[in-house]
């Protein structure tokens, strides 16, 4: 199934809210930045909704998939520059800027830790000395590369945050719904993303979108993006292109975007036997050796068909990794994987939803 990917460009800034009550007087509203794949789907789907003359059914049985999500930026040739959040196992340090990755290690019996306790190996971070951990980065394309060959990350391999969006505070009122005057009292924040535009070297941040299944996609054009429904322009771009992984007896697992599992942390497909967790895909098996998992994080939104809400799920965030060892069989399943996302093959119509909305999509790695 072939893959369309658009350039996604900000008009003024946006707001992506989440599950957070919001509408009380003094209330603060928070934006999440990259967006969740759901709302550049929602944001398209509506698009093509609105372009077919309204047939919401036609939508829902379409094989339409958002595939990817990606922190972007385009020079003022078209040149398009993609970059990833990091890796739930890769740290820049505060002190040097150095980047030091996780490594999965067995520890002694008698260590007592609050890891999962099922799996062999445990995640830990080397340091000569110590160090606080850096937010407020990303791999750079080439980084990219790098970590997914499982070549040694340097300094030249991530990017500032704040080149590509940086966070602003709006203050708002609230508005009567009969008279539309000021209700007195009412003040809110809220926060917007301001995506970042260089005038000097003519380089404006967005977004890269991977859509499958769908001919009519226009090539460019507007969609409503956020809480406010503000404007972004979209484009058509190539695919983004990296090294692929090299897999030699392991591989690691990357969540692109948030894992909705029906399991909990431990993804669909794995099983237990024995005193092990296997990944078994068809014709291929991999024991699961190490896990690194940020907290759980919820996801809801809305169900413009039903006009109601869509139920709070938990999920996986993205980033989480996933080590893999004792490769059996024919690794070409594991392809499948990182095309079609991590789902199992029978899914009911909530489930299938959010495949469409593209959650669950992984990047293959080496170890």
């Amino acid at each position: 199934m072939s893959v369309e990917y658009r350039f996604i460009q900000a008009v003024d800034t946006v707001t992506i809210r989440g599950n957070k009550l919001f509408g009380d007087a003094g209330s603060y509203g928070e934006t999440t930045f990259p967006p969740r794949p759901s709302v550049l789907s929602g944001a398209f789907r509506s698009l093509l909704w609105a372009n077919n003359g309204r047939d919401a059914q036609a939508i829902q049985q379409s094989d339409f998939r958002l595939t990817g999500l990606f922190p972007a930026s385009q020079n003022e040739t078209g040149v398009i520059e993609v970059f990833l959040p990091l890796p739930a196992d890769v740290t820049v340090l505060e002190k040097d800027k150095s980047i030091q990755q996780l490594e999965p290690q067995v520890l002694n019996n008698t260590i007592q830790h609050s890891q999962m306790a099922q799996l062999p190996m445990m995640p830990i971070l080397r340091q000569g000395r110590q160090s606080k951990a850096e937010s407020g980065w990303l791999l750079n394309q080439s980084g990219i590369s790098a970590y997914l060959q499982g070549q040694t990350l340097s300094s030249t391999h991530i990017h500032p945050q704040a080149d590509l969006w940086i966070s602003e505070s709006r203050i708002g009122i609230g508005l009567n719904r009969r008279s539309r005057t000021v209700d007195e009292g009412k003040l809110f924040t809220v926060e917007h993303t301001a995506l970042q535009q260089n005038e000097n070297s003519g380089i404006t941040a967005g977004l890269i979108v991977g859509v499958s299944g769908c001919d009519t996609l226009p090539e460019s054009g507007f969609i409503r993006l956020g809480g406010d429904g503000r404007a972004a322009r979209f484009s058509a771009v190539s695919a983004p292109v990296f090294s692929p992984a090299n897999i030699n007896g392991k591989f690691k697992l990357v969540l692109l975007t948030p894992g909705l599992f029906a399991q909990g942390w431990l993804p669909d497909g794995i099983q237990q036997e024995g005193d092990h967790y296997w990944l078994k895909l068809d014709g291929f098996k991999a024991r699961l050796a190490c896990a690194s998992i940020s907290r759980a994080e919820i996801i809801s939104g809305w169900d413009l068909e039903q006009w109601q809400p869509k139920a709070a799920e938990r999920v996986v965030p993205s980033g989480s990794v996933y080590w893999f060892d004792q490769v059996q069989d024919d690794t070409a399943a594991l392809d499948k994987l990182a095309t079609e996302g991590w789902w199992t093959d029978t899914l009911d119509n909530a489930t299938q939803s959010r495949r469409a909305e593209g959650y669950n999509r992984v990047l293959l790695a080496a170890w």
